[in-house]
């Protein structure tokens, strides 16, 4: 046995080995490309209910985005907006609208809780369907649910009876990443959003969460986070939460088991400016409103009424 052939031996180990590894790499980048959408997303078709079943007056509205999907969505105006339409001796300035950008495994027939409480109150609402999502087209990912807020955005903002500098952006769960990429003072800027449009009078997070990784880390799924790693989803609000200069209200449930509470409260603390958390003792990620609509609603109501 010579000194080349153990040379030669160690060197094609090395190879094998690499070889391996980088095979096994790859079927890991791949299972995660083919398995990330349908693991992450569950969008839902059929409405559960619309403005209409619910006694609701509404705009039925569809959106094209940046990448040329349509998307679904009602606009459903507050009580002292409607009344306003046929009054021309009304106040010009209206009231605030709220944005909406529900959770996973809902659409907006799932959303129409707040519009019962928000019209009331005088505020206009936008319930928007993500891309895949009740009659939306396409099918969805993070970047696609991005551009899908951006256009529900820039829709708002070219009503004439929205005021552009009075919208609030809410977002729900996986809501709450798409509600702070739309909020962030850069968000969209290279991607044709006007240079002068304001950013959105306030921004409510009911239930976020900082991260995927975190998401998963936190929630035990140990196997999720590996392939997570080799997937294109990130959905990492704390990296743009520093980017969003409008006051914050983050509402979390404090027994919450798929968003844990620790992860809204760190979102909280990495916010910039103005902010209030608002700790939901006892509630949970699904029935929050089921159980706590009260308290959730009480709290945004007093934060929309501090943004008047």
């Amino acid at each position: 046995m010579t000194w080349d052939w153990v040379a030669s031996q160690s060197i094609r180990l090395i190879l094998v080995v690499t070889g391996i590894v980088v095979a096994g790499v790859l079927a890991f980048k791949i299972a995660a490309l083919l398995l990330e959408q349908r693991l992450t997303f569950h969008p839902p078709r059929g409405y559960a209910a619309t403005p209409g079943t619910r006694g609701l007056p509404f705009d039925d509205v569809f959106m094209r985005t940046e990448d040329g999907f349509r998307v679904h969505g009602w606009f459903i105006p507050g009580i002292e907006q409607e009344a306003r339409r046929g009054d021309a001796r009304a106040p010009a300035r209206p009231r605030l609208t709220l944005l909406l950008f529900h959770g996973n495994a809902e659409n907006i027939g799932d959303s129409l809780d707040l519009a019962l409480l928000a019209r009331p109150a005088g505020y206009n609402l936008m319930l928007v369907d993500y891309r895949g999502y009740g009659e939306s087209a396409g099918q969805p990912s993070e970047s696609g649910l991005y551009s899908d807020g951006r256009a529900a955005l820039a829709y708002l903002r070219s009503r004439r009876d929205v005021d552009a500098a009075r919208i609030v952006v809410w977002g729900r769960s996986i809501g709450s990443a798409v509600a702070v990429e739309a909020a962030a003072d850069d968000a969209g800027a290279d991607r044709g959003r006007a240079v002068d449009a304001p950013p959105p009078a306030g921004i409510i997070l009911e239930s976020p969460f900082t991260s995927a990784a975190d998401l998963l880390r936190d929630g035990g799924h140990t196997v999720l986070l590996v392939l997570s790693r080799f997937g294109t989803y990130r959905f990492d609000s704390a990296s743009r939460i520093g980017r969003v200069k409008s006051p914050v209200l983050v509402i979390h449930g404090t027994a919450d088991d798929i968003a844990p509470f620790r992860l809204g409260r760190r979102l909280f603390e990495l916010a910039p400016g103005r902010k209030e958390l608002v700790a939901i003792e006892g509630g949970g990620h699904n029935d929050l409103w089921a159980l706590h609509e009260d308290e959730v609603w009480g709290a945004a109501h007093r934060f929309l009424e501090t943004l008047e």
